[in-house]
């Protein structure tokens, strides 16, 4: 790597602009352009660490090239891998987006852009789930986000080329499944509980989980269940939280993404006939015990004052 005035080339083929001219972060994603085809990619560095095989990057290049052959538009492709001592660029083809992290915290994402985005996932990992690819690492911050909530996934490949345990990049832990944490055993039930994760994130802005610094620590968080608030449950989000609790359980667990993909589109349904219900009260969606559905008390007395008022005509004549 080439250092100039806060301008990084590396390996002679890729310039990142390092205004705040420091030592790039790990785990970051970094904009740079690719000199030989005058094109923007974006540039992440991992530092090795105890976690990575030493097949991690001829593993990587390989699931990288069969990645590149799967048709899908929301998963970002690895274009190429360079060592550098201790250090790992892998370089990966440009999105014009903000992280899922970021877009959640600095701005108020809708019910219905969360359900879109969270589709989108769902739809993409499915298909690389048919041709035998998993992620093992789903972060907010690796999921790209543009103004139309069109998303591109960042990372696939990197676990499963690690022989399926997570690299565990700037120790983060709190996006792995109990399987991942305890014995280092990553396959699609781990995706699952990271999008459960993340969806949570999207809906509420904090964890599911106490955050941990050990292993065991996040194990015995997630032992403990889901940090929910009663009050902020609506009969607009709770079918949400119920794929959510669905994705984050160990027990009553989904069997494939066509199931989550499911209960997604159902949510769109039912909240087009809630819509549709003039006599619904809005200020209940938003209370903390909404009343219960009255609708057949209200016909059964219109019926009842029908009849009454029936005897009392024909008592007349």
């Amino acid at each position: 790597m080439e250092e100039g005035d806060k301008v990084l080339i590396i390996d002679n083929r890729y310039k990142i602009d390092n205004e705040k001219d420091e030592d790039l972060q790990i785990d970051k994603l970094y904009r740079a352009k690719d000199l030989q085809l005058d094109s923007d990619v974006y540039i992440k560095v991992i530092r090795d660490n105890t976690t990575i095989k030493d097949t991690f990057i001829a593993n990587l290049v390989d699931e990288s090239m069969m990645m590149s052959n799967i048709d899908c538009d929301n998963v970002a492709n690895i274009l190429d891998v360079i060592t550098d001592e201790s250090k790992y660029y892998i370089v990966s083809e440009y999105f014009n987006g903000i992280s899922l992290f970021d877009l959640v915290n600095k701005n108020n994402i809708t019910l219905d852009n969360i359900i879109f985005i969270m589709k989108q996932m769902v739809t993409s990992m499915s298909i690389f789930d048919e041709k035998g690819f998993y992620h093992g690492g789903i972060r907010l911050d690796n999921i790209l986000v543009d103004e139309n909530h069109n998303i591109k996934i960042y990372d696939l490949g990197i676990t499963k080329a690690n022989g399926g345990v997570n690299i565990r990049m700037n120790d983060n832990i709190s996006f792995l499944s109990p399987h991942q944490l305890n014995i280092n055993y990553t396959d699609i039930e781990s995706d699952f509980f990271a999008i459960g994760v993340v969806m949570y994130y999207c809906l509420f802005k904090k964890m599911p989980f106490k955050i941990a610094k050990t292993e065991f620590e996040m194990l015995k968080n997630i032992d403990k269940g889901i940090n929910l608030d009663p009050e902020k449950i609506t009969i607009f989000n709770e079918p949400v939280i119920k794929i959510i609790k669905k994705l984050l359980d160990r027990k009553d667990k989904y069997n494939n993404y066509n199931e989550i993909l499911i209960d997604l589109t159902k949510i769109m349904y039912v909240k087009a006939d809630i819509v549709e219900n003039k006599d619904i009260d809005l200020e209940e969606v938003y209370c903390e015990e909404p009343k219960k559905d009255n609708s057949f008390m209200v016909k059964l007395v219109s019926i009842i004052m029908c009849i009454i008022i029936l005897i009392m005509i024909i008592m007349q004549l």
